[in-house]
Formats: C-alpha cells, sequence, structure tokens
C-alpha cells in the first residue's frame, strides 16, 4: 500500500518532468551526446534512466544552496564541465535554441531563486569540476575555477603562507562573491576581492573564449570587476597573491556581547571607520534579534597580535564571551559553521548609508535595531516565526575606495573623495514553509523603513572624510550585489556613468543577449 501511494504521489512530478521543452531536450540531448560523463539527466524526468549513475551527483547538486527554494527548482538537466572549450561547446548549442532558459551555479550561495537554478532549463554548475587553485611558477598569483569555494582555495595558498582576497566563510563560492565586488577581511589593504583579478577566461555569449586583463579586453576586465555576469561566463580567474600575517600567523575569532551593549558597540563601529587607524584590522559586527538577541563580532588583525588602537577602541568593549586569540587563516573562514547551510530558507536586503557623526549613526542604528525589534514582535503574533534576524554593518571606509582605484578601478563607483559609508546586510532565515512567501516582503518593510528614516532625519548629512560628490546621490550608493535582493536596482546604483558604461560594454561581448536568458539583475 505504501508502495501504491509513493507511486501515484510521483505521478504529478514525473508527468511534468517527462513533458520537459522539446528545445530543452534537445540540447540536454546533444550534450549527453557529447560529454556523456559530465551531462546527468533529472532522475524524475522522462530521460533520467540515461544517467542512473550519476544520481547522487544530480541531487547533491540540487541539495547545495544557501536557500532551499533553489533547490525546488529542477533543471532538465545538469552539465558539469571541466574547461572553458566545452563550456563553449555547450553555449553554441544554447544559441541554437534560444527560446531555452540556463542557469550557472558556483557554490549556491546566491539566496535569489532562480538566480543560480533553473526549473526545466539547462543547469552548469562549475563545483564539481571546475574548483581548483593551482599557483603560479613565480608564485605571484594563483588560477582559481569558478567552482571553488573560498575554503578549499585557502587550503592551497596557506602551504606558501600565501592569501588572496575571497571570502571571509570558508563555504562560499567564488564565482558570484568575485563578480558582484566581494567584501573581504583584507579589503582595507588592498581592495574589494574583485580588484584583485588579474585576468578573466571568459567564454562570451557566441562561444568565443577570451581573456579580459589591463591590457587585453581592458574594458571587459573593468566590467567583471563587479559588474555581475551579465557579460560572458567566467571559467576561470586569475588572483594576485598576497602574504599571509606574519609567515602565516594571524589573529582572530568571535566576542559576543550583551544586547545592552549596542550602544557602545554602533558608536565603536562609527570611530572604526572613520579613523581606520590599521588597514591590517576588519571587522563583521552583526546584531542578531528573534530566538535570541545578540551581538556578534568577528575580529581579524592579519598578524599575529593587533597593536593596541588598531579597532580603534571597538575591541575594548566588555564582552559576555571573547573567543579571539592567535589563529590560522584556516579556522577564522569557518566560524560560524563557515556558512555552510542547507535546509535553511533565507531571503536578504541590502541598504547603503554614510558614515555619519559617531552620534548620529548611534542614533540612526538604534533605530535600525528597534525596527527588527518591532517587526519581529508583530510578525510572531501573526504566526511567522524566524529562526534568525539579523543586520550587519560592513564598514566601507574610504581606504578600501583607494586601494579599488589603484588596482584599476571597478563599476561600483566608490570614491574616496566620497568618504566612509557602510553596507547593512539584511538577513533573515526561516524554516516554516508557511513564510516562505510573507518573510522576504517583510525584510523588504525592514529595509525601506530604515531607508525612509534615514532620508527623513539625515539627509544630506556628510560623511566622515567627505571631500566632494553628490551628497542626494552618494549617501545611499552604490548597493552591494552580492547582498542584494532581486527587486533592487544595482547597477543604477552604481551611477549614471558607469552603468552606461556597463550597457555598452555588454552590447559589445554580447550582442544577441546570450547573458541575459538567465535570471539576475537587469541591465538596461
Amino acid at each position: 500500500m505504501v508502495s501504491t501511494h509513493l507511486l501515484f504521489s510521483l505521478v504529478p512530478l514525473l508527468s511534468l518532468t517527462a513533458a520537459a521543452d522539446a528545445s530543452v531536450v534537445s540540447v540536454c540531448e546533444f550534450l549527453h551526446a557529447q560529454y556523456p560523463d559530465i551531462t546527468v539527466w533529472d532522475p524524475l524526468g522522462g530521460h533520467g534512466s540515461s544517467t542512473p549513475a550519476e544520481i547522487t551527483t544530480f541531487n547533491n547538486t540540487l541539495t547545495e544552496y544557501w536557500n532551499k527554494l533553489n533547490s525546488d527548482n529542477r533543471p532538465t538537466c545538469a552539465f558539469y564541465p571541466q574547461n572553458a572549450g566545452q563550456v563553449s561547446v555547450a553555449v553554441r548549442q544554447l544559441n541554437r535554441y534560444p527560446d531555452v532558459e540556463f542557469a550557472l551555479k558556483s557554490g549556491g550561495h546566491n539566496f535569489n531563486v532562480g538566480f543560480s537554478s533553473t526549473d526545466g532549463g539547462v543547469l552548469i554548475s562549475f563545483n564539481e569540476n571546475l574548483s581548483s587553485t593551482v599557483r603560479s611558477a613565480d608564485g605571484e598569483s594563483f588560477d582559481v575555477g569558478p567552482g571553488a569555494r573560498w575554503g578549499g582555495v585557502y587550503d592551497e595558498t596557506v602551504k606558501t603562507n600565501q592569501v588572496v582576497v575571497g571570502g571571509r566563510l570558508g563555504n562560499i563560492g567564488v564565482a558570484g562573491f568575485t563578480l558582484g565586488g566581494g567584501l573581504s577581511y583584507y579589503s582595507a589593504q588592498y581592495g574589494l576581492a574583485c580588484d584583485n583579478v588579474l585576468n578573466f577566461e571568459v567564454v562570451l555569449g557566441n562561444g568565443t573564449i577570451v581573456n579580459a586583463n589591463s591590457t587585453s579586453h581592458p574594458d571587459l576586465w573593468w566590467a567583471l570587476k563587479g559588474g555581475g555576469n551579465r557579460f560572458g561566463i567566467v571559467t576561470k580567474f586569475t588572483l594576485k597573491a598576497h602574504p599571509l600575517g606574519d609567515n602565516g600567523r594571524v589573529w582572530g575569532g568571535i566576542k559576543l556581547y550583551s544586547p545592552a551593549r549596542r550602544g557602545q558597540i554602533f558608536s565603536g563601529v562609527s570611530d572604526l571607520i572613520r579613523t581606520y587607524p590599521d588597514t591590517k584590522a576588519a571587522v563583521i559586527p552583526t546584531f542578531n534579534i528573534a530566538l535570541l538577541d545578540m551581538v556578534m563580532l568577528f575580529f581579524y588583525y592579519d598578524g599575529p597580535s593587533p597593536p593596541a588602537n588598531a579597532f580603534a577602541g571597538l575591541d575594548r568593549i566588555p564582552a559576555l564571551l571573547d573567543l579571539t586569540g592567535e589563529t590560522s587563516y584556516i579556522n577564522m573562514t569557518n566560524l560560524a559553521g563557515g556558512a555552510q547551510m542547507t535546509g535553511q530558507t533565507t531571503a536578504a536586503h541590502v541598504n547603503g548609508f554614510p558614515n555619519m557623526e559617531r552620534s548620529r549613526t548611534r542614533q540612526f542604528l538604534e533605530y535600525t535595531w528597534d525596527t527588527y525589534k518591532a517587526k519581529a514582535r508583530a510578525n510572531t503574533a501573526r504566526n511567522i516565526t524566524f529562526s534568525t534576524a539579523t543586520f550587519a554593518t560592513q564598514p566601507i571606509p574610504r581606504v578600501i575606495a583607494e586601494a579599488g582605484i589603484a588596482n584599476g578601478g571597478n563599476t561600483l563607483g566608490l570614491d574616496p573623495k566620497h568618504g566612509d559609508f557602510f553596507w547593512i546586510e539584511n538577513t533573515l532565515l526561516w524554516s516554516d514553509p508557511v513564510c516562505d512567501a510573507a518573510c522576504p516582503d517583510v525584510l523588504h518593510e525592514i529595509g525601506d523603513a530604515v531607508y525612509d528614516r534615514f532620508q527623513s532625519r539625515y539627509a544630506g548629512t556628510e560623511p566622515t572624510n567627505y571631500q566632494s560628490g553628490d551628497l542626494d546621490f552618494i549617501s545611499t550608493n552604490p548597493l552591494f550585489m552580492n547582498d542584494a535582493a532581486h527587486y533592487q536596482d544595482v547597477y543604477s546604483s552604481y551611477g549614471e556613468e558607469n552603468k552606461a558604461k556597463l550597457i555598452q560594454i555588454a552590447n559589445k561581448y554580447d550582442p544577441s543577449g546570450f547573458m541575459n536568458r538567465q535570471e539576475g539583475w537587469i541591465l538596461e
């Protein structure tokens, strides 16, 4: 009886997948004929019996998403390329069927549904076969596959006491993080992750393979530095190598604080952004609300022990629990599980604001905390329960912009003359399916309420270390692509000039609009 019920329960799903669009089936049939070992049909689809040995690979690909709603999207087939040539073949075949949707997956960390998943299309997944990290002969750089995770990258770089500018948590994928900008523990020293890409190996929308760097296709090189994946499919990143700590010795860890200390921490974060006395220092201040109110700060110093004022006094605020000390970079990036999460549903929304005089920044962040508290209480009463509600203040002192310009500039429009800035990454996590539709709207409301508060109370306030720039625009821009929701206009936040330049470059390298057949932020 159980088997009968199971069979009947699968009939609708089997019928749906068996009736996959003929064009998609044609693309998958071609890829499977050309590359039978790296093309896998959906096991629940009409062709699933063709690749029975790879069911586990396919299922793991669907499981490994930061937002489990992406796992509900089932591609007709998944393609696991081993090199740029194979990606080129896939692109040329997809061009023969312009109605076929495709998606690109690196680490699956982007929470926006459909950005790295496809329901019924072709999924090109890189983690399985394009995730190596290889040091150059001269030791000045590392070639990294788009499917690598930062933890695996660092496993290689630390062997020679080196590091690349990458993710602060080990499970995050390389490609989406880097193409979206990428904020690192090393950003105050060297800029964003995208600022440290020496070369992109790219498969263009017509299948041509090119290298984009400071001398070859420099416009494409610039566009890929924070401009996302609207210009081509990156199949290799050549990342600049940097020394790691003092012969590999670094310091860091987590401190936990009572929420009663949050006001001191708000002020301390503002002071750090304004003065930034030591570019080897980095922090991630996170404010957790919902089931448990707690303030947690990740501290990092690129050496065995930070000097007395490296964090501008932020590290001297009394903590409930202090887990900092000399450590390894691998251990640092494995904190909080290294962002390795499956089975949770999540949404995010990003805001950008100027770092104001400390009392004003403190008042503004206090309003943010209160807004979260009010929303959490109100929605708990409506039986919408969050596992976690968190906002993280991401410092963007002017030194990050300076480092980016020194490395050839990027698309975001950060300028040291605009003064100091910070992003607020707003995140909700939940497990109750009731929340799937409602919770993203709640987060949108929170983000909009905080933005409106800034505009009504603080608009026109000069950032610390401000020299010039249109305050109406630079006060809340740019947005951070890595943390942005699908409805946020990231490209416009880069400024009119940069957006126009990005559109021109996209039209030059992808005139047919091939890259727009995948989900993502619209560039138009």
